[in-house]
């Protein structure tokens, strides 16, 4: 009995032991739980996200920021039979003065441009010539400069120009019904048979518009494919979006901003004072200044600025800038890098934009950057010339 009655007061001591013990550690400072270092994402990881989820850009203040997106749908709803009809007057020399026609310019096997410093013309050009790919997207903005607001008006002046295609739209609706093919054609896009201006230049714009380019390495990425960059592209694009501020004016689908900016080389190779009214066009002295966006807007302001090119296919789209003088695009990034030191023979007209700055970009950045706009680029798929009536 005396056994027992110990072991229940051992018992009972024990229990009080414990209860005090859990509680004074209840009261202690609870420790803190381990920490495990997580390895940081290496940059294909970063990217290898929604578009949203990637690296912060390093974006300018004041820039309407825009990411970078895959190519959309060309959403030009054309009927066939009217694009048929803009195609045959696209490739027609009967549509300018019998010598040239809209692809001795912008020739379907080299990317719609002619791989010329300024354009091919009948007399001398003092601007490059833009590439047709896309030009769906540039709606109120067309030429270097933006002075043309409707695709009527953009073509109606490259037929008439006495440097371009030397035409007369005025007499073009009578001189194409006296061809029976033509006849067949206008009456099938528009079920008529009576020609008219408009319906000729609209069904041009209507072929213009329905130039798209074609899918990109860039594209698949962007679409969830995170491999199809190489290590090389994937670095440019990271440099291109950060570092090298690229993205500041080649954002969105395009690559551009669609806005006019002075990037310093207004010198042209030849240079021609444009009349509006007239389009009497005379050329002057060799190098002399293009004023840009001024001659649309007749604002000082504007002075030097052309529209941010897009930037697909732009390996494939040499001479660069609106006046052809840059002749590789390595070149034309390593003078970007720099803040756009100004060559021989190329000055600023007007005010230096804000955006050109001296980046420091090292040669293996500007490399990489190469590489990421050799991702935007696609094979051409073939166009068939039509027969023309």
């Amino acid at each position: 009995m005396f056994v027992a009655n110990q072991t229940k007061q051992f018992i009972i001591i024990a229990l009080a032991a414990i209860i005090v013990y859990s509680c004074r550690k209840g009261k202690s400072t609870p420790e803190e739980p381990m920490i495990v270092p997580q390895p940081e994402e290496t940059l294909r990881q970063q990217y290898s996200k929604s578009v949203t989820q990637w690296p912060a850009a390093a974006w300018y203040s004041n820039i309407k920021v825009h990411e970078l997106a895959a190519l959309p749908e060309n959403p030009s709803k054309d009927k066939a039979e009217l694009i048929a009809l803009g195609k045959a007057l696209f490739f027609d020399p009967r549509t300018g003065n019998g010598m040239k026609t809209c692809a001795s310019c912008h020739h379907p096997d080299t990317y719609w441009i002619d791989q010329k410093t300024t354009a091919d013309g009948i007399a001398l050009h003092h601007r490059n010539t833009p590439s047709l790919e896309n030009v769906w997207y540039l709606e109120g903005k067309l030429f270097h400069d933006g002075r043309a607001k409707t695709y009527r008006e953009q073509i109606a002046e490259a037929i008439n120009s006495p440097i371009e295609m030397g035409g007369n739209t005025t007499a073009l609706p009578a001189k194409l019904q006296a061809i029976p093919g033509y006849l067949r054609l206008y009456e099938a896009a528009y079920s008529s048979q009576t020609m008219s201006v408009e319906g000729l230049l609209d069904a041009i714009a209507a072929y213009s518009r329905s130039i798209s380019s074609g899918e990109t390495v860039f594209d698949r990425f962007i679409k969830g494919d995170y491999q199809a960059l190489n290590d090389a592209q994937l670095e440019g694009l990271h440099l291109f979006r950060t570092k090298g501020k690229c993205i500041n004016c080649h954002n969105g689908a395009f690559f551009t901003d669609l806005d006019f900016h002075n990037l310093g080389y207004a010198n042209g190779a030849f240079f021609t004072d444009l009349d509006f009214h007239n389009l009497g066009y005379a050329v002057t002295s060799k190098g002399a200044l293009d004023n840009g966006r001024f001659e649309a807007t007749a604002l000082e302001t504007d002075k030097g600025k052309f529209r941010t090119p897009g930037l697909r296919n732009v390996i494939h789209t040499a001479p660069y800038l609106h006046n052809g003088s840059i002749s590789s695009l390595s070149e034309l990034i390593n003078l970007l890098s720099q803040g756009m030191p100004q060559k021989t023979g190329q000055q600023v007209n007007g005010t230096l934009s804000p955006h050109i700055q001296n980046v420091r970009l090292s040669s293996k950045e500007q490399e990489n950057i190469l590489a990421f706009l050799e991702s935007l680029s696609n094979v051409p798929s073939k166009t068939e010339r039509p027969v023309l009536p």
